[in-house]
C-alpha cells in the first residue's frame, strides 16, 4: 500500500510516490532549460544562469520564464519536463543544461540525496558533487528545511537525471558503491590495501573512527582520519592476504567510533593465483588514497630482467579490463594504470601523474629492464600514448597509439583563439602541456607504430592519418597501419606491435647522436638522455634544447675496436631556458670534454667528466655554475601552476573566523572540491578546520586555504609574506590593489617550511567574491590555470572580459619578476 504525496514544484503540482516500507521521496515532475555555457576545457566558464546563482539572483522559475544566454546562444526558456518509465528524467535538454526541482518538506530532517547523471546539484543553494557518467556512486546527506527545498542540477554527459531522497536508516555507515579493491593471490601472505565509502550524517565531524577488517580469523585495525559533517569519504583501510585457494573470499568489516560498532558489512575479494590478471593496491602520493593498477604477470625466464609494458585503457574501460585483453608474453609483464577512474582525466593533469606514478612502482616492484620500457593504449589511451610518449620521451623504446586521438585541440573541444587578448594569451599559456604538436619532436626519442580502424566514427580516422603525415616530414621510425574494415575496437593484443617493440630499445647516452626536447614546464617534464630542464626564462611558455654530441661510428666500434669516444664534444642549443643540468657520466673514461651552448666558445669539461654539471645563464651567456641551492625558489619538484598545488597528500582547510556565512562558504566549498575530486579522481581528502590546523601535523603536505586573511586562521601561518594579500573588502598585489567585495582568486604559493609542497588558494574579498570563487572547472582535465588568476562574477557573463589579473610569479615566486596581465576595463 503507498501513500500519495502532492508536492509543490516551481509553479505546479508534482505528485510523489512515498512508499511507506522504503520511505523513498520520487520527483516526478520539473523545469528544464537548454545549456546556458561555453567555454569547453577552459578555466573561463560563460553561464549566464551560474552567473544569477553567483550574483544571489536566481529564484525559483517558472515554465515560461525566460533567459537570454547571449548572442552565440541565443534566449532560452524553461520548459516542464516529466519522468520516463523508468523514473528518470530524460532529455537533450539536459545535456549540458539544467534541471530544477523543488521539494515542500513537512519537516526539517536529514535525507540521502541519491542523484546520477548531473555535473553538480545546488540544493538550497549548496554545491554538491556530481555524477556525470551516470555511475550511480554519489549518495550525499543533505539538510532538508521545513517547507520549500530547491534543487538547481546541472546536466552532465548523458541527458538524464535519476534522482531520489533515501531515508537515513543510521547515522554514520558503510556503502560497498564504488569499493577499492586487491586480487587476493594464493602464493601472498600479507597486508594490502583497500577502501570503502562511509557517510557521516551527523552534524559533527568523526574524528575517532576506525575499521576493523578480519578474514580467516586473522584481524587488522586501521585509524581512519576525519569525515567532516553531512558528506561521505572514501576510506583506506588494511586486510591480510591470507588465501590459499582460488574463487571468491569473504572479509568481514565492522566500522568503531572509538569502543562503539557503527556499522558493520561483509566485503567479496576474488582470490587469484598470481600467474593470471591480477589487481594490486597501493596509497598514491598525490593524495593518500587508495589505487590500483592491473597485471597480466608475463612468462619470463629466470635470470632475465623482463621488459614493462605500460598499457593505457580507453573511455569506460577499467584498468582491470585492459589488461584482461592481453595474453601472457616471454619477455615482459603488461601493467595497466586506471588514470584514476575509467574516465578520469584523459590521461593528463592527475591522469598522467597516476601513470607515471603506476610506472615507478611497477619498475621496482618487478626489477624491468629499463632499457626495453613501451607504452601503449587505445581511444582515450591511445591519446595518453601520444601525450605522455611526448611529454616523458627518455622513458620508453616505442611507443604504440591505437585508435587515438592526438590532441585536445583535435579532438577533445579545446578551442584554440586566432586572435587571443593579452589575458587570453595568459590563459592559453597554463595548458601548453597538452599541445601535444609543440612536443612532437620528442617523437625522435624512439619508434612508433600507429594502429586504426579505416571505419572508425568514434575516433575517426582522420586523427592517425594527420599524425602518419606529421611524423613524415622528420621522424625516420615509425610504422603507420590501418586495419582494414574494422572500426573503434579491433583487438589490442596484436603481434605485430610486440615484435616491433621487440626491435627497439633504449640506447646509452653515449651512443646517442643527437636528440631534442620540449616541455612546457619543468614542472611537469624535465628530462631526458643526460639533460634535466631546471628554471624557464619565462614560465610555461614551451622550453626546447637540441643537443648534439660526436660518437664512435660502427667502423671505430668493429674494425678499430674502440669502446670510448676519447675526445667528447657536445653542442646544446637553448630556447626559452635559465639554468639546466648535465649528467657527464657517460664520459667518465673520456680523455677531453667540451660543451658548445647556443653557438658561444667552448667550455673545457674535462675536469668534471663523469659528473654532473651545472649551466646558468647571466645577462643571455651561458656559464658553468654550481647546483641551485635555493630550494623555495622554482624548480622542477616545485613548479606552479595552480593544478600543481592539488598533490603531496594534499589538505582541506576552511575557515572558522569569519561570519556565519564566510565560514558556511568555506565548508561547503571544501566539501565540494573534495566531492568532486573523489568522482574524478578517485580522491580522498583530508578536511580540517583552521583552528585544528597545525602546520608540524601535515609536514610536506601541499595545503588548500579557503578563505582570506579575515576568515582563516592559518592564513598568516602559510602566506603571511605572499605578495598576494586578500582580507575582507581588499585585494593586494604588490603595488596594485582592489577594494570592494566581488573579487575572487584562485594562486599558488610555496609553502615555506617544505621543500616540496604548496600552497593553493581559493579566496575572495566578500561573499559575492566567494561564490565567483565557487566553479571548480580546474578539476576538468585540459583546463589551465596560471600560478594567479584574479576575476569577479562578470567572468560567467562576460567570458575574458571578467578577469582582472592573471599571471605567473618569477623564479623566485615574486610578482615583480613574473609575468602579468592586467584588466584596466574591468
Amino acid at each position: 500500500m503507498k501513500n500519495i504525496f502532492y508536492i509543490l514544484v516551481c509553479c505546479g503540482l508534482m505528485l510523489v510516490e512515498n512508499s511507506i516500507a522504503q520511505d523513498t521521496i520520487q520527483f516526478n515532475e520539473g523545469l528544464v532549460i537548454r545549456t546556458m555555457a561555453r567555454g569547453s576545457r577552459s578555466a573561463v566558464y560563460n553561464d549566464q544562469l551560474y552567473h544569477q546563482w553567483v550574483t544571489g539572483n536566481f529564484a525559483s522559475p517558472k515554465a515560461g520564464d525566460k533567459i537570454d544566454a547571449g548572442e552565440l546562444i541565443g534566449e532560452q526558456q524553461w520548459e516542464t519536463i516529466t519522468i520516463n518509465d523508468e523514473g528518470v528524467f530524460q532529455d537533450n535538454l539536459i545535456r549540458g543544461g539544467y534541471l530544477f526541482l523543488s521539494y515542500n518538506s513537512p519537516k526539517s530532517e536529514t535525507r540521502i540525496l541519491d542523484i546520477s547523471g548531473h555535473t553538480e546539484v545546488y540544493v538550497n543553494g549548496v554545491p554538491r558533487g556530481g555524477d556525470i557518467y551516470n555511475k550511480r556512486w554519489v549518495l550525499h546527506p543533505v539538510q532538508l528545511k521545513k517547507g520549500e527545498n530547491t534543487f538547481l542540477i546541472k546536466g552532465g554527459r548523458p541527458g538524464l537525471i535519476d534522482i531520489k531522497l533515501l531515508p537515513v536508516q543510521k547515522p554514520v555507515f558503510f556503502t560497498q558503491r564504488d569499493m577499492t579493491q586487491p586480487d587476493l593471490l594464493t602464493n601472498e601472505n600479507n597486508d594490502k590495501w583497500a577502501a570503502i565509502r562511509i557517510l557521516n550524517t551527523t552534524n559533527k565531524t568523526l574524528k575517532n573512527l576506525r575499521i576493523v577488517s578480519e578474514i580467516n580469523g586473522i584481524k587488522r585495525e586501521s585509524k581512519l582520519p576525519p569525515i567532516i559533517p553531512n558528506t561521505s569519504r572514501k576510506m583506506p583501510y588494511v586486510l591480510n592476504d591470507a588465501v590459499s585457494a582460488e574463487g571468491e573470499k569473504e572479509v568481514s568489516l565492522k566500522l568503531y567510533e572509538g569502543n562503539r560498532l557503527m556499522d558493520q558489512t561483509l566485503v567479496g575479494f576474488d582470490v587469484v593465483e598470481p600467474s593470471d590478471r591480477h589487481v594490486r593496491t597501493f596509497i598514491s602520493d598525490i593524495d593518500g588514497s587508495v589505487q590500483y593498477f592491473a597485471v597480466r604477470p608475463g612468462n619470463v625466464p629466470d635470470g632475465v630482467k623482463p621488459a614493462l609494458f605500460l598499457s593505457l585503457h580507453g573511455a569506460g574501460v577499467k584498468a582491470k579490463g585492459m589488461a584482461g585483453t592481453y595474453k601472457p608474453k616471454d619477455w615482459g609483464h603488461v601493467v595497466s594504470p586506471t588514470n584514476r577512474r575509467e574516465f578520469g582525466f584523459d590521461w593528463e593533469d592527475w591522469g598522467r601523474w597516476d601513470a607515471m606514478e603506476v610506472f615507478g612502482i611497477a619498475e621496482k616492484m618487478y626489477d624491468t629492464d629499463p632499457k626495453h620500457t613501451y607504452l601503449k593504449g587505445h581511444s582515450m589511451g591511445g591519446h595518453g600514448t601520444w601525450q605522455i610518449g611526448a611529454t616523458f620521451p627518455g622513458k620508453w623504446a616505442a611507443i604504440a597509439p591505437l585508435a587515438g586521438w592526438y590532441s585536445f585541440y583535435s579532438y577533445g573541444g579545446k578551442r584554440d583563439l586566432e586572435e587571443p587578448t593579452p589575458i587570453q594569451k595568459m590563459l592559453m599559456r597554463a595548458s601548453h602541456s597538452s599541445n601535444t604538436l609543440e612536443l612532437a619532436r620528442n617523437y625522435l626519442h624512439y619508434g612508433i607504430s600507429i594502429h586504426h580502424g579505416d571505419l572508425d566514427t568514434n575516433v575517426p580516422t582522420a586523427q592517425a592519418r594527420f599524425m602518419r603525415s606529421y611524423l613524415a616530414e622528420y621522424h625516420p621510425d615509425f610504422t603507420y597501419f590501418e586495419h582494414k574494415g574494422r572500426g573503434h575496437v579491433f583487438g589490442m593484443d596484436h603481434q605485430m606491435i610486440f615484435d616491433y617493440f621487440k626491435w627497439h630499445s633504449i640506447p646509452e647516452n653515449g651512443d646517442v647522436d643527437e636528440f631534442e626536447f620540449s616541455t612546457a614546464s619543468p614542472g611537469i617534464s624535465c628530462s631526458t638522455r643526460f639533460i634535466t630542464l631546471y628554471q624557464q626564462e619565462k614560465p610555461f611558455e614551451f622550453s626546447r634544447v637540441k643537443v648534439n654530441q660526436n660518437i664512435l661510428t660502427r667502423r671505430q666500434k668493429r674494425r678499430e675496436k674502440l669502446t670510448v669516444v676519447k675526445n667528447r664534444k657536445i653542442e646544446v642549443t637553448t630556447e626559452n631556458l635559465g639554468i639546466f643540468k648535465m649528467d657527464l657520466a657517460h664520459t667518465a673514461k673520456a680523455d677531453s670534454v667540451s660543451v658548445t651552448i647556443d653557438g658561444a666558445n667552448s667550455i673545457d669539461l674535462t675536469t668534471h667528466k663523469g659528473k654532473e654539471v651545472w649551466f646558468h645563464k647571466t645577462n643571455g651567456i651561458w656559464k658553468l655554475g654550481e647546483a641551485p641551492i635555493n630550494t623555495h625558489h622554482k624548480n622542477p619538484t616545485r613548479y606552479g601552476n595552480f593544478k600543481d598545488a592539488f598533490r603531496n597528500k594534499m589538505v582541506f582547510v576552511y575557515s572558522t573566523k569569519g561570519t556565519k556565512a564566510e565560514n558556511e562558504w568555506s565548508i561547503q566549498k571544501a566539501r565540494f572540491d573534495a566531492e568532486t575530486f573523489y568522482y574524478r579522481g578517485n580522491g580522498s581528502i583530508d578536511i580540517v578546520s583552521d583552528r585544528e590546523f597545525i602546520a608540524n601535523g601535515y609536514k610536506d603536505r601541499s595545503v588548500i586555504l579557503y578563505g582570506n586573511s579575515s576568515t582563516n586562521a592559518a592564513w598568516n601561518v602559510l602566506l603571511k609574506d605572499s605578495p598576494i594579500q586578500v582580507k575582507r573588502g581588499k585585494l593586494i598585489m604588490d603595488d596594485k590593489q582592489l577594494e570592494g567585495k566581488e573579487w575572487g582568486s584562485y594562486f599558488i604559493r610555496p609553502r615555506k617550511d617544505s621543500k616540496t609542497a604548496s600552497v593553493g588558494v581559493v579566496t575572495g574579498t566578500g561573499m559575492e567574491g566567494f561564490r565567483a570563487a565557487m566553479a571548480n572547472r580546474y578539476f576538468i582535465s585540459g583546463t589551465g590555470y596560471p600560478d594567479f588568476l584574479v576575476f569577479s562574477h562578470e567572468l560567467y557573463r562576460k567570458d575574458y572580459q571578467g578577469v582582472k589579473a592573471a599571471g605567473y610569479f618569477g623564479n623566485d615566486w615574486s610578482i615583480k619578476n613574473g609575468d602579468m596581465v592586467w584588466n584596466p576595463a574591468l
